[in-house]
Order: structure tokens, then sequence, then C-alpha cells
């Protein structure tokens, strides 16, 4: 039996506008117990901006007024579908060396996100991800 992401994202994800600040995405999550904000609208996402993105923003000298969607992730974005396999997901994880994904329905609706704390968190999921070879495994940190 393959583990589908449906079974274990996170199905509310958060939405930050693009202009607010990178202290209110900060702030954002923390409220919201999020690792991962939504740039955008249900209806309209255009991006994602992660605790890495404002830890990596701050470390880098940018103004905690400065606006969040400037520190986000708008291109590229690495996005899997709700029946896709946990197995699937950790491997694109470890391929592109990030910690959420964006999850989409079969017709291209924003219907969650998974981190990998939401794979952590099942001992099935391990198991399951026991089972993949090394060779399809990539370097993390």
């Amino acid at each position: 039996m393959t583990l589908e992401i449906s079974n274990i994202m996170q199905k509310h994800p958060a939405y930050i506008d693009g202009a607010s600040t990178i202290y209110d995405g900060a702030k954002k999550m923390t409220e919201e117990n999020k690792g991962s904000l939504l740039l955008g609208s249900a209806e309209s996402m255009k991006g994602i901006v992660t605790e890495r993105d404002i830890i990596k923003a701050i470390a880098g000298g940018k103004s905690l007024t400065a606006p969040v969607g400037d520190v986000a992730t708008k291109e590229n974005l690495i996005v899997v579908h709700e029946n896709d396999s946990i197995t699937k997901a950790a491997v694109l994880m470890s391929k592109h060396n990030i910690r959420h994904l964006i999850v989409k329905s079969e017709n291209g609706a924003v219907t969650g996100v998974l981190s990998t704390r939401d794979l952590m968190r099942e001992s099935y999921t391990l198991k399951e991800l026991a089972n993949v070879k090394n060779s399809d495994w990539f370097g993390s940190d």
C-alpha cells in the first residue's frame, strides 16, 4: 500500500500578501504554528516563503520591514499532487534541498502544504520511506 500525500498534508495553508513585511510573515508563522506561508491567496497563489527564507534574509542584512515577497520563492515552485506518494514527496524534498512542498489537486487548485515535519510525524511514513533505494536519495541538510 502506498501512502498518499493527502493523508498527512496540512490541509489549511496560511497565506500572506507579498507586500506584507518580513516581520509580519515571521509573526504569522509563529501565531499559526506554520513553517511556511503561501504568497497571495487560495485563488491566486504566487509563491511560498519559509522559515529558512526569513532566516537567510535577516542573516543577509535584509530589514524586517522589507516586503516578504522579496524573499519568497516565486519561480520554479516544486509542486506535488494530493494523490502522489509520500515517497515521491520525500525524494523531491531531498533532491531540491527543500522542506516544504505545495500540494495541488488534479484540477490545479492549491489544497495544502506538505512539510518534512508532516512526513516525520507518522510512524508508518518512516516505514514506507525505509524502502526507498539509496540511489533515489539526493543530499540534504
